[in-house]
């Protein structure tokens, strides 16, 4: 009986142990795309500010054939922002 309950403490004790190791390789994993998609969110930022700072007198977005592109790219880089919310309070994003 001590044998059968010393063999599943074993068993125990290497499973908990995988699922550690598996555990810190997702925290990881999740750390690096949450610090990509705050990267991604910044360069949507700077392009959508660029595209602002070309356009300041609103001739792109009035033109009839490029106007469409351009506000299609805007809309787009409006979107991915509203989707990507970030928290004030994330340490990692003021690095």
């Amino acid at each position: 009986m001590s044998l059968v309950l010393l063999f599943l403490l074993t068993i125990s004790i290497v499973v908990n142990i995988f699922f550690v190791i598996s555990l810190k390789k997702a925290f990881s994993q999740i750390d690096s795309l949450e610090i990509w998609l705050i990267d991604f969110k910044n360069l949507m930022n700077q392009t959508y500010n660029k595209l602002k700072i070309i356009d300041n007198r609103d001739i792109f977005e009035k033109d009839d054939e490029v106007g469409v592109a351009f506000k299609e790219i805007l809309s787009i880089i409006d979107s991915t922002n509203n989707i990507i919310k970030d928290d004030d309070d994330d340490p990692k994003e003021k690095r």
